[in-house]
């Protein structure tokens, strides 16, 4: 007996019919596609397929144990698309099932010609696209997850930054991008440091001095472990009379990330010894001299402060 709910009878063998038919299949067959069927199609049968069975559009209604199906059905068809259209997760999957992989097509040696009805094809798409908001967000964002992946692939951080922080916009509670766009947004940073810092070294060279300390510091900034860019952006700014709190704050910064360099202490002593903090630049000798204990700079300033070692 038909079960009481918001379907016809009919809707519900279809349903029933389409849930048991879905078992076994591999993922080409689960959208309605040949073996080896190209990511293009596997775009348009998820599209056609989410146009009748996408849970959103049973939003209000009384399915009863339909609803669980409904789910089921479209959870398959979903995952389906999630890897068939991932180039890297179709070659993983085709690996595993190499039956499903189809031989290549000969190459023409002249560019074929579009097929009669493609081009209406492809508008037709769009304006499906167009009436439902729900499934162009979601080309949308199968579209951004692909460029940003290919960009880091590539290398290409900034790209893969930009991407994935529209996905985020788009959809705040994809963990997906979100876990990658952290791990992306460290990657671009140190990127992008790595380029003021070559900066930096280029206006030094050129005795541009004031934009030399401003690559330093956005390269520290940037990469709050790179002990260099700390060391010459407080040295540059140190020699231009900038703030000396600032001053500190890098040179400060330099000896945290890497103690036991003597030039990065004996600059942090330069600096405490003109704030007038003497216990502090007695403490930054002391350690240079166990570091390197016949170091003239260190032996001649404490002789000089009259601080006995």
């Amino acid at each position: 007996m038909p079960e009481l709910v918001d379907l016809d009878p009919a809707r519900q063998q279809e349903i029933i019919d389409l849930e048991k038919a879905q078992e076994g299949k591999d993922y080409f067959a689960l959208l309605g596609l040949d073996p080896g069927a190209p990511i293009e199609d596997v775009k348009q049968a998820f599209v056609d397929f989410a146009l009748r069975y996408h849970p959103d559009r049973y939003a209000g209604m009384n399915l009863g144990s339909f609803r669980a199906r409904i789910e089921r059905i479209f959870r398959r068809v979903l995952e389906a698309h999630t890897v068939l259209s991932n180039p890297e997760k179709r070659e993983a999957y085709l690996r595993t099932h190499p039956k499903l992989r189809t031989a290549p097509a000969p190459v023409s040696a002249v560019p074929d010609e579009p097929l009669p009805g493609d081009e209406e094809r492809r508008s037709e798409r769009q304006e499906r696209l167009s009436r439902h908001p729900y499934l162009a967000r979601t080309h949308r964002l199968t579209e951004l997850m692909a460029r940003s992946k290919a960009s880091i692939a590539k290398g290409d951080f900034e790209q893969a930054y930009a991407a994935l922080n529209q996905v985020v916009s788009l959809d705040p509670k994809n963990r997906e991008a979100s876990a990658l766009l952290a791990d992306v947004r460290k990657k671009h940073d140190e990127q992008r440091a790595k380029q003021e810092m070559q900066r930096g070294l280029d206006l030094e060279k050129q005795q541009d001095l004031p934009k030399a300390m401003e690559s330093f510091r956005k390269a520290s900034s940037l990469d709050p472990h790179n002990a260099e860019a700390a060391f010459r952006a407080a040295k540059l700014a140190k020699a231009l009379g900038m703030d000396w709190n600032e001053v500190r704050i890098h040179a400060q910064r330099a000896v945290d990330m890497a103690p036991d360099t003597v030039a990065y202490r004996l600059l942090l002593v330069h600096v405490f010894l003109e704030g007038k903090a003497g216990n502090m630049a007695k403490r930054h000798l002391e350690a240079v001299l166990k570091l390197d204990p016949k170091n003239v700079e260190a032996t001649a300033l404490l002789r000089k402060s009259r601080w006995p070692f």
